[in-house]
């Protein structure tokens, strides 16, 4: 039997129920070892898909365009082309779903250095979404 893994939800509207976060177990997190394919590897911006306002510090939930997650692949956050009003520090979508799901990530979290808003159609930052399967 395996240890209990939580997810944390990272949704902004659980303050105004009251809520700082959920906390869900989840199974089949077990650590696995994945084949990826390097040679398959896509780049992709994370575009605003809505005018957002932000105070100079903040960190919210920024919808952005979908972005396509195959079953098994990675995310890693390329620092180059990034925002210079911010930077993003993920990349997801507010329901869980399982590394060994396909996924669309339809929001990032992105925090501003400036009293600014990001507007629809800005870059927030880069992705590197490469594909993988179980070993």
């Amino acid at each position: 039997m395996s240890e209990k893994i939580y997810v944390i939800s990272c949704r902004q509207d659980l303050a105004d129920m009251g809520m700082d976060r959920i906390r869900s177990a989840v199974e089949g997190l077990e650590e696995v070892e994945i084949a990826v394919d390097w040679g398959k590897a896509r780049l992709a911006p994370v575009v605003a898909n809505e005018k957002v306002p932000f105070a100079e510090g903040e960190t919210r939930i920024v919808p952005i365009r979908p972005i396509r997650i195959p079953a098994y692949g990675m995310v890693l956050q390329s620092f180059y082309g990034a925002n210079g009003m911010g930077h993003i520090s993920c990349v997801g979508a507010l329901e869980y779903k399982s590394y060994t799901e396909e996924r669309v990530a339809n929001m990032a979290m992105f925090q501003s250095r400036l009293k600014a808003s990001v507007m629809k159609g800005d870059m927030l930052g880069q992705i590197l979404i490469v594909p993988g399967k179980k070993a």
